[in-house]
């Protein structure tokens, strides 16, 4: 981003003049600026440039050029999460500074700071201003943007009743000029050389110091009113509809009043000042400066256009600025999470990849053409596996793969117990550029001798056993979902992925029952994994419902992070379930990828309601086969 560099300028010929040595023969020393002036100078040299401020831009005109521009939201997260301008990024007064130092928010192009109304931003405007960073404020804020963020302009706040647009209905004509007296200039204690930094840092701390007309007409005696206006307007006699003034308030010249030198000594000290304009947007902007400069100040909410509203002709909020633009919802991803979910999502939504099951009966006559990796415990790998198949484990697996252990030059078969584990071998291998497979139900599926866990009492024995969820839920819940940030995930995204990967691996198979989850449903985020359809009971797969307070997030079309994601909560374990957990076990992997503690619901809808699923979606004897066994030697 190319700074503006006026206010350093200043500093370092303050820090000359302060420094600077002479002799007898060197003349009269120029005595050096104090703190307030240098603070002056900066401000004066941003608030003086009508070019610059306050430096609106519409949002027609920033839908427009997006690109060209980096967007700080600063509402309240959960209005920010609930949609914002597409790619724009979260911050608040308070963290502003380390979010853009730290990187955080890319500093390589023009800052367009939003808000709800226009007001807010104008205090973080003038602050990245001061600090060299170019920027603007999002005219009329987020309420120009979108209809579903169009408050609080078009609201009762500022425009739905005559009573509450014209609170102002007596204003004042008169010219107070002459009751303006001369005051002591505020003493700031920074250096001179730091303290434009640090009044900056200190002011955005501070939060926005806005007022209503409501609370300053209740004492309009205890402030000293600004009117930031031209005189003109200020008398009544302007172009703009302005009828007057508030009464007993005091009119300065927009750019050429509240500069060093100008009228800062008509500021007093002893009491609140409030700065008005036309929307408040300005204002804002005036208002931060006058707190970094030791007043107190505070920036009079919605202006003129809250004061006289109907009788304004210029300068006022209409129907014009509405807009309705796309919003984005949830967070906006870092590199590394956007890096991991997009490759993530280009697997999962695929559903010619994923979960990329095969049956025995398909794998056994073609077991040249692939090689079987086997992740199941070494000791029951050795009692019998699949002819030519490789020993491996989830924490082995990618060294396995690298030296040699398992040969490459096939596809690869991933076998597990029941098929669940090895999705999780699946996606890791998958995100790493191999072709691969999960055994449709494991080795259960293969021979006799490993047919469990698929037909004992774990899963198919008894009908207790079986059918653990009796009485499912049918409504639709996913009316109930709140809109969370994503993973704040750092590091580089170049090597995301990869790195994502061996941490999953090393994680080991994140796989749950129901037992445990029905204990406390309320503990979990549970996603029905399924078509609309199969979650509401009316499918053709014979799933009566889904599993109390869980929600329905479509196969193939819900967890890129442009789709359902942000509704996926942090703060508390995510457990996915679907038919068998064979195509639930690649997505718990996923979300643990990125960043999210998740879990595959083990056996799916098989364990919750056996009887009721068609053959499609559940285990039978069909899968039944007793292909050969390989044992491995005795040493």
């Amino acid at each position: 981003m190319q700074k503006r560099w006026t206010w350093l300028m200043l500093i370092m010929i303050a820090l000359v003049a302060f420094w600077g040595c002479s002799d007898d023969d060197d003349g009269p020393v120029t005595p050096a600026k104090s703190s307030f002036q240098v603070m002056a100078e900066a401000g004066t040299a941003y608030i003086n440039d009508n070019t610059s401020c306050p430096g609106i831009i519409q949002a027609a005109t920033l839908q427009a050029n997006l690109a060209s521009y980096t967007v700080i939201d600063v509402r309240a997260e959960a209005d920010y999460l609930a949609g914002h301008i597409p790619g724009a990024y979260h911050s608040t007064l308070a963290t502003l500074l380390a979010d853009v130092t730290a990187k955080a928010i890319p500093t390589d192009k023009p800052f367009v700071i939003a808000c709800y109304s226009g007001q807010s931003a104008g205090h973080a405007k003038i602050a990245l201003e001061l600090l060299g960073y170019e920027s603007f404020s999002l005219g009329w804020g987020m309420s120009s943007w979108s209809a579903a963020t169009r408050g609080p302009w078009d609201n009762a706040t500022i425009n739905a009743a005559q009573a509450d647009r014209n609170l102002l209905t007596n204003p004042e004509t008169t010219n107070n000029a002459d009751d303006l007296v001369v005051n002591a200039l505020p003493v700031l204690v920074e250096p001179s050389g730091s303290v434009v930094a640090a009044r900056v840092a200190a002011m955005l701390a501070g939060g926005f110091k806005g007022i209503t007309y409501q609370t300053v007409s209740a004492n309009p005696d205890q402030y000293f009113i600004l009117n930031y206006h031209g005189l003109n307007d200020y008398l009544g006699t302007g172009s703009a509809g302005v009828p007057g003034h508030i009464p007993g308030s005091f009119q300065f010249t927009p750019y050429q009043s509240l500069g060093w030198g100008q009228m800062l000594e008509n500021l007093p000290t002893d009491m609140p000042i409030v700065v008005y304009c036309w929307t408040g947007q300005h204002s804002s902007q005036i208002a931060a400066y006058l707190n970094m400069l030791g007043y107190e100040a505070y920036s009079l909410s919605y202006g003129a256009n809250k004061l006289y509203y109907d009788s304004l002709t210029a300068n006022k909020w209409t129907a014009g600025a509405y807009n309705d633009f796309d919003l984005e919802i949830g967070s906006t991803p870092t590199p590394v999470f956007a890096a991991i979910a997009e490759a993530g999502a280009a697997y999962i939504n695929d559903s010619q990849q994923s979960p990329g099951a095969i049956s025995a009966a398909a794998l056994q006559p073609m077991l040249d053409s692939y090689t079987v990796i086997d992740i199941r415990a070494e000791i029951d790998y050795d009692a019998g596996h699949i002819p030519g198949a490789v020993h491996s484990t989830l924490a082995t697996l990618l060294t396995d793969l690298t030296d040699g252990t398992i040969p490459t030059g096939n596809p690869y078969v991933l076998v597990c117990y029941s098929g669940q584990s090895a999705g999780h071998a699946n996606i890791a291998m998958e995100l790493l550029g191999y072709e691969t497979y999960t055994l449709k139900y494991g080795m259960s599926a293969w021979n006799s001798a490993t047919r469990g866990p698929w037909d004992n009492a774990t899963i198919n024995a008894t009908v207790a056993a079986r059918n653990q969820l009796t009485n499912p839920e049918t409504a639709n819940n996913n009316g109930d979902l709140d809109v969370h940030a994503f993973p704040e995930l750092t590091g580089s995204a170049g090597t995301a992925v990869a790195t994502a990967v061996a941490d999953m691996l090393a994680g080991g198979f994140k796989g749950i029952s129901y037992e445990t989850i029905s204990a406390s449903l309320d503990d979990y985020f549970v996603i029905s994994y399924k078509s609309v359809a199969d979650y509401e009971g009316t499918g053709t797969q014979g799933a009566p419902g889904h599993i109390p307070g869980a929600y329905q997030f479509t196969p193939y079309a819900s967890l890129a992070w442009d789709q359902m994601l942000a509704h996926v909560p942090t703060d508390m374990p995510v457990v996915v379930y679907c038919w068998t957990g064979t195509g639930s076990s690649p997505v718990a992997a996923y979300l643990n990828m990125l960043g999210y503690e998740a879990y595959s619901l083990t056996y799916g809808s098989n364990k919750l309601f056996y009887e009721t699923l068609v053959n499609s979606k559940r285990w039978t004897a069909a899968e039944y086969n007793d292909f050969p066994l390989e044992v491995t030697p005795v040493p």
